[in-house]
C-alpha cells in the first residue's frame, strides 16, 4: 500500500530533524519554515544568532510571585508545544505560536508607522497645494473681472465707472507680476501650458522643484530674478545673474533646503542668498 501525503511528510520531518506530530497542513508548514531557514543571507551567517520568543499566560500577584509563577509557566509551555521557525521581513525567529504572532505585530506596525509617516507628508503636501491655489483664487477674482470692464471701455464707454478703472489698473498689475508658487501650478492638469522651458527660464528652477518650496525668502528671490528677467525696459546686470546662479547652486546642492536662514549658521546657500541681495539688479542709467 502505497504511503499516505501525511506519511512521506512526516517522514521528511524526521529527516530534517523536525517534530513528525501534527496535521497535514502542520507538517507542510513546519517543512517550508526549515527551507527558508536555510535561506538566511551572508549576514547573518556573520551572525548565527535569532531572536527566540516564548508567550504564555501566567498569574498575578507580589513581583516573587509572579516571577515564580512565570517560570513555571514557560517550562509548562516548552513541555506542551513544538517550537516553530517564524520569517518576519527577513528576520528569524524561533518560539510558540504565541510568540510568533508577537514578532509579526511588531513587523504590522512598523509598517503601520511607515504608512502614517506617508500619508503626514502627502497631507502637508496637499495642505500646502491648497493654500497656494487659494491664494491663486484671490487674484483670479481680480484678473476676470477685468473682462467685463474691458468690454465697458472698448463697447460701452460712457458707461466706464471710476471702479471699472480701478479694476483694470489693478488687474493689468496683477496679470503683469511674477509669482513663482502661482505660476508654478499652470502647467498642471488639461490644458495646462507647456512651456516649461520658459517658466524655468524666469524663475530658475523647474517647476516641479517650486511647487515644493513653501519658504517665502526663497519664492521672493525666485521672483525677483523672474522680475528682472522679464522687464521690458530695463537689463540685468551680470553681477546679478551670476549671482542667482551660484544661489541657485548652492540651494540645489544643498537638497532644496530652505531652512539657510535659520539661526546665524553659515552655509553656501545663505552666503549666495545675502550676496545677491546686495547687488545692483539693473544695469546703470536704466
Amino acid at each position: 500500500m502505497a504511503p499516505t501525503k501525511k506519511q512521506l511528510l512526516q517522514v521528511e520531518c524526521r529527516d530534517l530533524g523536525l517534530s513528525s506530530t501534527g496535521t497535514v497542513a502542520q507538517l507542510t508548514e513546519r517543512i517550508d519554515n526549515q527551507k527558508k531557514s536555510k535561506q538566511i543571507s551572508s549576514k547573518d551567517k556573520d551572525d548565527p544568532m535569532c531572536d527566540a520568543i516564548l508567550v504564555t499566560q501566567s498569574m498575578l500577584g507580589d513581583e516573587d510571585y509572579m516571577k515564580i509563577q512565570a517560570k513555571a509557566a514557560f517550562e509548562q509551555e516548552l513541555e506542551k508545544e513544538d517550537l516553530e521557525v517564524g520569517h518576519v521581513r527577513e528576520e528569524v525567529y524561533v518560539g510558540n505560536r504565541r510568540g510568533l504572532d508577537l514578532a509579526g505585530m511588531k513587523a504590522k506596525l512598523d509598517l503601520l508607522e511607515t504608512e502614517v509617516k506617508d500619508l503626514k507628508s502627502d497631507a502637508k503636501e496637499l495642505r500646502a497645494r491648497v493654500a497656494t491655489l487659494s491664494l491663486a483664487a484671490q487674484d483670479y477674482k481680480w484678473v476676470r473681472p477685468r473682462f467685463i470692464s474691458t468690454f465697458k471701455q472698448i463697447k460701452l464707454p460712457d458707461q466706464m465707472e471710476e471702479s471699472d478703472y480701478d479694476v483694470i489698473r489693478n488687474s493689468n498689475s496683477i496679470a503683469h507680476g511674477v509669482d513663482a508658487a502661482v505660476d508654478a501650478w499652470l502647467y498642471e492638469g488639461i490644458g495646462g501650458r507647456k512651456d516649461i522651458y520658459a517658466f524655468q527660464q524666469l524663475y530658475g528652477l523647474h517647476l516641479s522643484d517650486v511647487r515644493m518650496i513653501k519658504h517665502q525668502e526663497t519664492l521672493k528671490i525666485l521672483d525677483i530674478h523672474a522680475e528682472v528677467r522679464a522687464h521690458n525696459q530695463k537689463t540685468g546686470t551680470n553681477e546679478f545673474y551670476q549671482k542667482f546662479a551660484a544661489f541657485i547652486l548652492a540651494f540645489q546642492k544643498s537638497n532644496l533646503n530652505t531652512d539657510y536662514l535659520i539661526d546665524d549658521a553659515a552655509n553656501a546657500t545663505r552666503a549666495a542668498y545675502g550676496a545677491l541681495l546686495k547687488c545692483s539688479r539693473y544695469r546703470d542709467g536704466e
